[in-house]
């Protein structure tokens, strides 16, 4: 009996050991900080969850399943906002694009874009600092302006998967003619009125002796979004010096004279001094 039962434990120990066999052939678990991985929160790590996130498209569910629906600690008793500090936490703007120092959130637009590029060449950074914020020519522009702003991160469209983020410029139309629209390829805006594409009828105006032709027309440039080098944008790009069929067309490279009919926009340096009635759909004239 005895020599029974020490053969069914030898027998017992070969089955156990054999079905564990492949435990040897495992990787050593990851160090964790609860469930998480060794440097989640580390941004310059291999396992920071802004990374795990962007390769999950931004599911900001996961978070909420154990952080709270408000991310201030849920079941883990750790709260999202101790480093989201702005109002509204993981969700803010900026999390996932824009200046993620700015601890207000209101910058959020690039120069960070949503996989974590921030080079000024990159086209999903591109010209979007000098449209929104810094803006030297107009007032800021607000991103409606080419994007459908969303009300919440998991708003209809606003995280869907495609290549790119939509640019729509429809509603940069000023006068009939060709459509607005945003090429992909050539990373280039084309017929908008901010970029020139716009025409004056003398016969509607009021001011009949400054025009040569029966128009006043704009260059309609075609900028590219991620050449910043200010060609771009610069005096004289979009319109000439004056305008096409503006009475001396041509012969002010400066605009140093401009300021004498659009008193309080320009200055005798050709500088804008107003922005506001700059790009504005507008002609402002002596003052109106």
């Amino acid at each position: 009996m005895k020599h029974l039962l020490r053969f069914i434990v030898t027998i017992s120990l070969l089955i156990f050991a054999s079905s564990c066999s492949d435990f040897t052939t495992t990787t050593a678990p990851v160090a964790t900080r609860g469930i998480h991985p060794e440097g989640w929160a580390n941004s310059a790590g291999v396992n920071f969850h802004g990374q795990y996130l962007r390769e999950n498209n931004f599911d900001l569910q996961t978070c909420k399943s154990c952080h709270a629906a408000d991310y201030t600690g849920g079941i883990t008793d750790v709260s999202c906002y101790t480093c989201h500090t702005s109002a509204e936490g993981p969700e803010a703007c900026n999390t996932c694009h824009g200046d993620f120092a700015d601890t207000t959130g209101l910058r959020y637009a690039p120069p960070r874009a949503v996989n974590g590029d921030t080079s000024e060449t990159y086209r999903g950074v591109g010209a979007h600092l000098s449209h929104t914020f810094d803006n030297h020519l107009r007032d800021n522009i607000d991103c409606s302006a080419c994007h459908v702003m969303p009300q919440s991160v998991n708003s209809p469209g606003h995280i869907d998967n495609t290549p790119h983020a939509e640019v729509i410029v429809t509603n940069l139309r000023l006068t009939p003619g060709n459509a607005p629209y945003y090429d992909y390829d050539s990373l280039k805006c084309y017929n908008v009125y901010c970029h020139g594409n716009f025409q004056f009828q003398k016969d509607s105006s009021s001011y009949t002796f400054i025009y040569t032709d029966s128009l006043i027309t704009g260059n309609n440039f075609s900028p590219k979004w991620t050449q910043l080098d200010e060609s771009q944008g610069e005096c004289g790009t979009c319109h000439d010096l004056p305008p096409k069929g503006h009475l001396d067309a041509g012969t002010d490279p400066t605009a140093s004279t401009c300021g004498n009919c659009h008193t309080g926009i320009v200055d005798a340096n050709g500088e804008i001094t107003d922005k506001s009635k700059h790009i504005n759909g507008k002609k402002n004239v002596f003052g109106n």
